[in-house]
């Protein structure tokens, strides 16, 4: 019996003659670690302005920047900071760039983090500034596909999901740029950044 020829379609045989498409993408995940080194070093600085009010034990790591090329089968791009992560508790805010798809970042709560700042959740996420955001306490905890039905608007969140908020098995908020917004998603996501912040600090 004969070997099965492996066959490439006429557009993958175009593509794999052509290095210049793999080059520009190369070029293009460079430029997302220059974007996300200079987020890292405005995120530090802002930390440090919050320090007094923040949990001292997620300042002990530093930014973490990583890639890899299979995230639901895409490249991607993640920015880790802070990034306390347990088996119990998490406090946490990923950048994530994600190929084909969008920016987004997400904060991150889990155990007693969740507890601990669950009333300012409460209390600030009904108001207009939290509208775009979407929310995630259900099923996989370490999903950042958006576009999944266990994410839901803010705007959709109701007073039940708030008095179930504390004994939730984790909170991820999320807030997304398309990349048609390129050049204002370095901008966008440190106002995101702050924002979460801002919760952390009440």
């Amino acid at each position: 019996m004969s070997p099965t020829k492996i066959q490439l379609s006429k557009e993958e045989l175009q593509l794999v003659k052509d290095p210049s498409w793999i080059l520009t993408k190369h070029r293009i995940i460079e430029k997302v670690y220059q974007l996300f080194g200079s987020l890292s070093d405005k995120m530090q600085a802002e930390v440090l302005k919050h320090a007094g009010s923040l949990p001292p034990e997620i300042l002990s790591l530093p930014p973490k920047i990583s890639k890899g090329e299979q995230y639901e089968a895409l490249p991607y791009v993640v920015l880790d900071y802070p990034r306390l992560f347990s088996k119990e508790d998490v406090f946490a805010v990923r950048s994530f760039f994600w190929w084909g798809n969008y920016f987004s970042i997400t904060l991150h709560l889990k155990g007693k983090y969740l507890q601990q700042y669950g009333n300012a959740l409460s209390e600030f996420l009904p108001t207009a500034a939290w509208k775009t955001y979407f929310v995630s306490s259900t099923g996989n905890e370490f999903s950042f596909n958006l576009q999944q039905h266990h994410y839901q608007p803010v705007t959709g969140l109701t007073a039940t999901f708030y008095d179930a908020l504390p004994v939730q098995p984790f909170l991820k908020l999320s807030y997304k740029i398309p990349f048609d917004q390129w050049m204002e998603a370095e901008e966008k996501l440190f106002s995101a950044f702050k924002a979460f912040l801002s919760l952390a600090s009440h």
